[in-house]
C-alpha cells in the first residue's frame, strides 16, 4: 500500500479524513495525495438567464473564479496543518524515498471528471461516507466504487478512533468480498486483530469462513472465525452489531454484491452500513 488518494471539494472538511488518510500513510511509509476538485465557472453558463449580458456573464465567471480559489487555498491550508501535524514530509521532486510523504493538487470541473479516473493509480482511496450535510460525498463515494477499480476506505465524519487494529471482515463468499480481502491483505498482516464474521448460512457453492481464514493464514495473517445469527434484524445491522460487540475498529466489505439499483430500491447489506456505520469501512466492488 504505497499510494494514498484523499479527494475533496469544498463541501468536505479537509482535516478530519487527512488524519486518517496520514495515519496509514506513516503506518505504511505510503505517499499521500490530496485532490482537491474545484467546480468550473464556465459549467453553470448553459443555465445562465437570457437576459445576462456578455459582460454580467463574465463578472459571475470571475466570481466563481475568485470563490473556487478561495475554497481551495481553505482547503490546501486545512491539508498542510494536518500534515505537519502528523510528521508527514512534502514530496519533493524527484523524491524515490521509502518514507510517508504527502503532496496537494488541485483539478478543475466534476468529480465524475477526475476522481475514479485519478484513483485507478492509486492502491487505496480515502472519502467521507455519504452524508447528506455534504453534498459532494456521495458523488465522490459512488465515484470511487464503481469507476476506480480500487480498494476504498470510506471513514464516517465524525470518526476520531484507530483505524487497523483489530479488522471484521464481513465475509459472504461473494467475488466482491473476496476482492475487499484481497485489497486489505497489508492492512490484515499488520492488524492486531483479524475476526471473520459469516452471518448465516452462505450456501454449498461459495466459500465459507473457514475457508476464506486459510487464505489469509496462507499470507501470514491469523483470523479468528465467528457465526452470527440475524435472527429477525438484516444482516446489514447483525454485521454492525456484531463488530461492536466485539470491538472491530475497522469492517472489510465486498461492497455491492447485489446490484447497486437493486441495493438502492430494496436495500442491502452495503447500504446499510454505508449509512448506518460509526466505524471505517474498507471496501471493494
Amino acid at each position: 500500500m504505497k499510494s494514498i488518494l484523499l479527494p475533496l471539494t469544498a463541501h468536505i472538511q479537509a482535516a478530519p479524513l487527512t488524519k486518517v488518510a496520514s495515519n496509514l500513510a506513516l503506518q505504511f511509509r505510503s505517499s499521500l495525495t490530496g485532490l482537491f476538485i474545484r467546480p468550473d465557472p464556465r459549467s453553470a453558463i448553459p443555465f445562465m438567464g437570457e437576459g445576462l449580458t456578455a459582460d454580467m456573464i463574465q463578472t459571475l465567471c470571475d466570481n466563481a473564479e475568485k470563490q473556487g480559489k478561495q475554497e481551495a487555498d481553505k482547503a490546501e491550508s486545512e491539508f498542510r496543518a494536518t500534515i505537519d501535524k502528523q510528521g508527514l514530509k512534502w514530496l519533493a521532486e524527484g523524491d524515490a524515498s521509502d518514507s510517508a510523504k504527502a503532496s496537494w493538487t488541485v483539478l478543475t470541473g466534476e468529480v465524475s471528471d477526475h476522481v475514479g479516473r485519478r484513483a485507478r493509480t492509486a492502491d487505496i482511496a480515502v472519502c467521507l461516507q455519504p452524508d447528506s450535510d455534504s453534498p459532494d460525498s456521495e458523488d465522490i463515494f459512488h465515484d470511487l466504487i464503481f469507476r476506480s477499480g480500487r480498494s476504498v476506505l470510506m471513514v464516517p465524519g465524525s470518526f476520531d478512533g484507530t483505524v487497523g487494529k483489530h479488522l471484521m471482515i464481513a465475509w459472504n463468499g461473494r467475488a466482491e468480498g473476496a476482492r475487499a480481502v484481497a485489497g486489505a491483505l497489508p492492512m490484515l498482516r499488520d492488524a492486531q486483530k483479524v475476526t471473520i464474521v459469516q452471518v448465516g448460512d452462505i450456501g454449498e457453492d461459495r466459500p465459507c469462513a473457514g475457508a476464506i481464514a486459510h487464505y489469509l493464514a496462507e499470507h501470514a495473517v491469523k483470523a479468528e472465525t465467528k457465526h452470527a445469527d440475524a435472527g429477525s434484524a438484516s444482516v446489514g445491522e447483525c454485521l454492525l452489531e456484531t463488530a461492536d460487540t466485539i470491538g472491530a475498529d475497522t469492517i472489510v466489505l465486498g461492497a455491492y454484491s447485489h446490484s447497486r439499483w437493486r441495493e438502492m430500491v430494496l436495500g442491502g447489506v452495503t447500504k446499510h452500513i454505508t449509512a448506518k456505520s460509526q466505524l471505517p469501512v474498507f471496501m471493494s466492488h
